[in-house]
């Protein structure tokens, strides 16, 4: 029988990475959850918050994305009356809908309620490693 001592869960970047995720999916599931949606829906019509219209393929690059996902999830925001989805040509603008109003303060809670939330669970560690996360992945995406 093989018997080899594996170290991965300490030393693997896409094993540590996978359970991180897993853990914080469940406290971010809660932080969101009076937004009725799974975070991801509240960064959407957050970044448009921040600048609107914009493209789904815009979206999809902003927040990480494969294009055919942000067009299902904007799909499931339209839907909702969330936002509003036009077609230019081959473009699929996405601008805030009738129902927006409502969302939006809910989910800017939510996200100022989940820093508080990261900042009391990870400490003073949280900025250290979202600062190696968002280099780490410019260093993938290249």
């Amino acid at each position: 029988m093989w018997h080899m001592a594996h170290h991965f869960q300490e030393s693997c970047a896409y094993f540590t990475a996978a359970k991180y995720m897993r853990a914080v999916e469940r406290h971010a599931d809660a932080a969101f959850a009076p937004t009725g949606m799974k975070p991801a829906y509240s960064y959407i019509m957050l970044t448009l918050e921040d600048a609107h219209p914009q493209s789904v393929t815009d979206l999809a690059d902003v927040l990480g994305y494969e294009r055919s996902s942000m067009s299902r999830m904007v799909k499931t925001l339209a839907g909702k009356g969330l936002v509003e989805l036009t077609s230019q040509g081959r473009t699929t603008q996405v601008d805030f809908g009738a129902q927006a109003a409502d969302l939006l303060p809910i989910a800017d809670e939510c996200l100022a309620q989940w820093g508080r939330t990261t900042d009391a669970l990870l400490g003073q560690e949280k900025k250290v490693m979202v600062d190696a996360l968002v280099a780490n992945t410019r260093k993938l995406e290249d």
